[in-house]
């Protein structure tokens, strides 16, 4: 007998369709973005029936999310002692916050993923930083060693977003970081963090991009997984 299960991820890359009944040829009512946790109240047809008249294939959800249970609703522990992690100095509290990014990758699909840095926290060596790497909950993550792939950056923005990050893809739309494409990211609620991170946080809550100007978010099109607990700490 079927069990309901009620925290499954989607995996589809950026969104998937839903559809009003359990067939590929019905009428597409709404997505769902990659990241977000939904349910899968019953099965037919390989369709996952996610709410009334609500169905969405069933190969792009994944419901084997046990060891991310819990992260929704609980915020890291406040820990901020500094560590040199991965070749980059972080504190323990970012460090709780990507290894669950990483949790988040391997339920979309990406099994064994670790990200790699090329800036981490209290740094204040690159001048281009601007001055968002001097305190705690920085870090700008290499997108080169997955060929700066769309579909694996995306899926890693929303891995770090669904973690507790402001974080935007660089360096893929018309900005000053084209010969320096990464991922930069803020850990929401650091209390370590330093004024030009902290406004860039502010800058995320409102739908920007964190950079001088205040433009768009390159990564719109991604939604906010956000969790609930950093939800609460953006107001």
């Amino acid at each position: 007998m079927f069990a309901p299960a009620y925290c499954c991820i989607v995996k589809a890359n950026p969104s998937l369709n839903v559809r009003n009944v359990a067939s590929a040829t019905a009428r597409i009512v709404g997505s769902l973005y990659q990241g977000t946790t939904v349910s899968c109240l019953q099965k037919q047809n390989n369709f996952c029936r996610v709410g009334t008249n609500k169905w969405a294939l069933a190969k792009y959800i994944n419901c084997a999310t046990g060891k991310s249970n819990g992260f929704d609703n609980k915020p890291p522990a406040s820990d901020y002692t500094r560590k040199t992690w991965r070749g980059v100095t972080l504190n323990q509290r970012t460090i709780e916050m990507i290894k669950r990014a990483e949790v988040y990758m391997a339920e979309m699909g990406k099994p064994g993923f670790q990200f790699s840095f090329s800036q981490g926290s209290y740094s204040s060596r690159v001048p281009g930083s601007a001055k968002t790497h001097d305190g705690g909950g920085a870090v700008d993550i290499r997108t080169s060693v997955v060929n700066n792939n769309k579909q694996m950056v995306d899926t890693m923005v929303v891995a770090m977003r669904k973690a507790g990050f402001a974080a935007w893809s660089r360096g893929r739309v018309a900005d000053t970081f084209e010969n320096n494409k990464h991922i930069h990211a803020i850990a929401i609620g650091d209390v370590r963090a330093s004024a030009a991170a902290k406004n860039q946080v502010a800058s995320f809550k409102r739908g920007r991009n964190g950079l001088k100007g205040d433009g768009p978010d390159p990564d719109a099109y991604l939604g906010r997984a956000t969790p609930t607990w950093a939800k609460r700490l953006l107001g």
